[in-house]
């Protein structure tokens, strides 16, 4: 064959495979469309961060790289929100037979001034004692909130300092094994969506 000719083919070859379509690569389980919650796409990569924890020890992000979280912002005294979305979450984790060692739950207060440690601890155990309550006083909670896209906001409600209520955003923020923040479960999500998802997620990690 003509040299040239043999070189044209060659030129055409590669630029055929180089226009082959993104979408013959593999998809991941976030972008296959299976998934129930609301994807964040592109994923959020989330700064380190540490709080305080029921655990005793400080929590780090870092240091739960491989594991899978779902993490929520709220308070204790809250009236409606926050128990319901617990006793979701404790039907989630029953459902996937409370595996510890690759999904962590955790609930962040909004509320460091009435919330302690100690009565945080009280609150989780009476869903799960695997679950972990986090707090932080200082001003890195806002900048916590603020990459979350989370809104927590003071309404008084009486003449006490302590009569308020906290509005807030209620929903479940899913951190994948990465440290990324990739989905986001509305408050009123059922809890056999978040299982659903889950359950792809997890033989993953």
């Amino acid at each position: 064959m003509n040299p040239n000719r043999l070189f044209f083919f060659a030129v055409l070859l590669a630029a055929l495979v180089g226009c082959t379509p993104a979408s013959n690569q593999p998809k991941s389980v976030f972008e296959s469309g299976e998934m129930r919650g609301a994807v964040i796409n592109p994923p959020r990569q989330l700064s380190d961060f540490t709080l305080a924890s029921t655990t005793g020890k400080p929590f780090k992000l870092s240091e739960h790289k491989g594991q899978t979280m779902l993490i929520y912002f709220g308070y204790r005294s809250c009236p409606d929100f926050c128990p319901t979305t617990f006793a979701e979450l404790k039907h989630v984790y029953e459902s996937l037979n409370q595996p510890a060692d690759k999904l962590k739950i955790l609930f962040v207060t909004i509320d460091p001034e009435r919330d302690t440690l100690d009565n945080l601890g009280l609150y989780m155990a009476a869903f799960d004692d695997d679950f972990i309550g986090l707090r932080d006083d200082t001003p890195a909670l806002q900048s916590l909130l603020d990459e979350f896209g989370v809104v927590a906001t003071k309404r008084v409600v009486g003449e006490s300092a302590l009569s308020y209520l906290m509005d807030h955003t209620a929903s479940v923020f899913l951190i994948d094994s990465t440290g990324e923040l990739r989905m986001q479960y509305l408050y009123g999500t059922n809890y056999r969506d978040i299982v659903h998802d889950l359950q792809l997620i997890l033989p993953q990690t």
